[in-house]
């Protein structure tokens, strides 16, 4: 686990390139504190940050190259199966490895096999491959997305790192991208392959780049199964095959050379991957967030439950105003491109929190896109009844928006939910998923901006995603997830904030063969009108106490409209300033207006959550614009 960053041109490189590469390092260094190194060559440079986790001695640093010095290797991320490749490649190519850790494997599975060495990985990584002799770069990205991957192209160079402000010290353009302004403004994230920045671009999750004088070309290495199984287990078998996938999941990203230890909400996914890693290993460390002070964000008391049932040693981190005011610019400054998923505030306290005693931590991300586990899920399953109730919503849509709304309040919660679906049933079943999906809708976004920033052609790139949605196929909803939410916002966050903290953290449920499994199977094995996540209710029904499947999935989230109040007063008045606001023209000062003081009003929707995408837009540009 670790940041890379690398250089490749036409031509020999200038010394400005190479002061160029170990600035961009430098601006890495948080994703690999243990050690950091650049290589040289004529026509390409690459660094590398390390954050040791299996062989942690010096033989396994990075940039690392073969014996010959033809190829050379920067690599994030872990490959599980390394033991049975390096096997393999010692027995059928006679390599003599030199270490004990994955990096090496990768470099000669690539080296003898190329691009289809990618299939036999199980892992998540983002790497950059050089070739000294053809001056050739091979580049790539995890299946699901789960290690990022910046790159652009600059004159006569070709740039790539781990950060958009790794590729940015490389050279490529500041220039805001509008389209994808809009689009981060309606979603709080920027779909891949866009960035914030007009040239700079995210490698697509399954994706391989080949880099050569020739030009530059993409191509896919993996997609989801796009139908089921040629023989469908009935579901009591399907959950007992689920259960095994899982299990081994679980215990081939416990293997570490560093302590390791899970996230644990007191949901049912950490609870699972908590359960099965406690037992194969006893006693592992398990770490949780509690809101004292804000009782209807507080999942604690069942994070506590669990962790007794488990064995876990328990830890909670108590989130309290202070601790947000003391590091809330670190926090912001953690951001490297606009991205206001709010939740990101608190895996950033509690990876710091967990990295005081592990360096790995397993986390339950991707159950939900996989199994049917949202609230839009249900949502988008029962709206394609057509039954009295939705008849009924979708002709109250006008009176139900004079209700008050609320994330922060138990009833109004429901009135925003309710308010949300009555205008959903108005639109077509992809329309439907998209705003579902989204935290502003497309005429607040024109409002809030300056005419001339807005792009009417927003969320590029995902017309094939939506095309493909089917009401009678769930599995094209979850499909619709894995290539939008999944890569741009969950896991995003997670790897965004985590590695702020130097903390590596493994996602069992993304284990493909675990993945690949789920979509082979009917829709209906996941999601039904009772619930979601069906498979893993009935695959570890009988390891919890009675009634521990039946309570409200409540969701990971931060008590934004308290903190509007309150300990994001201070910044919200710098970015909301008038004279600011007239200099930078990009926002409406009488919109912004309005949708702050809504926000913090008795009726503010999900306006919180539309004001903090401005608050951690403005923070970044001031830091990263020039102004």
């Amino acid at each position: 686990m670790c940041g890379i960053a690398g250089i490749w041109s036409y031509e020999n490189l200038k010394d400005a390139n190479r002061l160029a590469l170990d600035r961009a390092v430098g601006c890495i260094n948080h994703r690999g504190p243990d050690a950091s190194a650049t290589w040289h060559g004529a026509k390409a440079a690459l660094g590398h940050a390390r954050l040791s986790i299996i062989d942690t001695s010096s033989r396994s640093n990075q940039p690392m190259s073969d014996a010959s010095g033809r190829y050379t290797l920067v690599f994030n991320g872990e490959i599980y199966n390394f033991k049975e490749l390096r096997a393999k490649l010692s027995r059928n190519q006679g390599i003599v490895f030199q270490t004990t850790g994955d990096t090496e494997v990768l470099l000669h599975g690539l080296i003898h096999h190329g691009a289809n060495f990618l299939q036999l990985l199980n892992g998540f990584f983002a790497f950059g491959l050089y070739d000294n002799v053809e001056n050739t770069v091979l580049a790539a990205r995890d299946r699901y997305g789960i290690k990022p991957f910046y790159h652009a192209e600059v004159n006569e160079t070709w740039v790539f790192g781990s950060t958009l402000s790794a590729v940015t010290m490389l050279g490529a353009s500041k220039t805001i991208d509008h389209q994808s302004l809009t689009t981060f403004l309606g979603l709080s994230y920027i779909p891949a392959p866009a960035t914030i920045l007009s040239g700079v671009y995210k490698l697509l999750p399954g994706h391989v780049l080949f880099v050569s004088e020739k030009g530059i070309t993409e191509q896919a290495f993996y997609t989801l199964p796009q139908k089921e199984l040629d023989e469908v287990p009935n579901f009591e078998e399907a959950s007992r095959l689920f259960k095994t996938h899982l299990e081994n999941a679980v215990e081939a990203r416990l293997l570490a050379d560093v302590p390791v230890g899970t996230f644990l909400s007191g949901g049912l996914d950490s609870s699972v991957i908590s359960l099965i890693a406690n037992r194969l290993r006893p006693r592992l460390p398990a770490f949780s967030i509690g809101f004292p002070d804000q009782p209807f964000f507080d999942e604690s008391p069942y994070a506590r439950q669990v962790a007794k049932h488990v064995g876990a040693k328990h830890h909670i981190l108590e989130i309290r105003e202070k601790e947000i005011d003391e590091k809330l610019n670190d926090i912001l400054d953690a951001i490297d491109e606009p991205f206001a998923d709010s939740s990101a505030v608190l895996v950033n306290l509690l990876s710091e929190f967990a990295r005081r005693e592990v360096k790995v931590a397993l986390s339950g991300d991707g159950a939900d896109e996989l199994l049917g586990g949202y609230n839009k899920h249900q949502a988008l399953l029962r709206s394609v009844g057509k039954g009295m109730v939705n008849r009924a919503m979708k002709t109250s849509a006008g009176a139900l928006h004079f209700l008050p709304a609320s994330r922060s309040h138990k009833t109004f919660d429901q009135l925003r939910k309710a308010q949300k679906y009555s205008r959903g049933l108005q639109l077509t079943f992809p329309e439907r998923y998209l705003s579902w999906a989204s935290f502003t809708q497309n005429k607040q976004v024109d409002e809030l901006l300056l005419p001339e920033m807005s792009d009417f052609s927003r969320y590029p790139n995902m017309e094939s995603l939506l095309n493909r949605l089917d009401e009678s196929d769930f599995n094209t909803v979850l499909r619709a997830d894995f290539g939008l939410v999944l890569p741009n916002d969950m896991l995003h966050k997670v790897d965004l904030m985590s590695m702020h903290r130097a903390l590596e953290v493994r996602v069992p449920f993304l284990d493909h063969h675990v993945v690949d499994f789920c979509f082979g199977l009917p829709g209906n094995y996941k999601i039904d009108q009772k619930g979601g996540k069906r498979l893993l209710r009935k695959a570890f029904e009988k390891e919890f106490p009675e009634g521990f499947f039946d309570r409200n999935k409540r969701g990971f989230e931060a008590p934004l409209g308290h903190w509007l109040n309150g300990v994001l007063r201070p910044l919200l008045d710098k970015v909301v300033d008038q004279k600011f606001l007239a200099e930078q023209r990009i926002f409406n000062p009488s919109a912004l207006q309005d949708l702050r003081h809504k926000a913090v009003s008795r009726n503010p929707g999900d306006s919180p959550h539309t004001l903090w995408a401005v608050l951690v837009f403005q923070h970044w540009w001031m830091k990263n614009m020039d102004l």
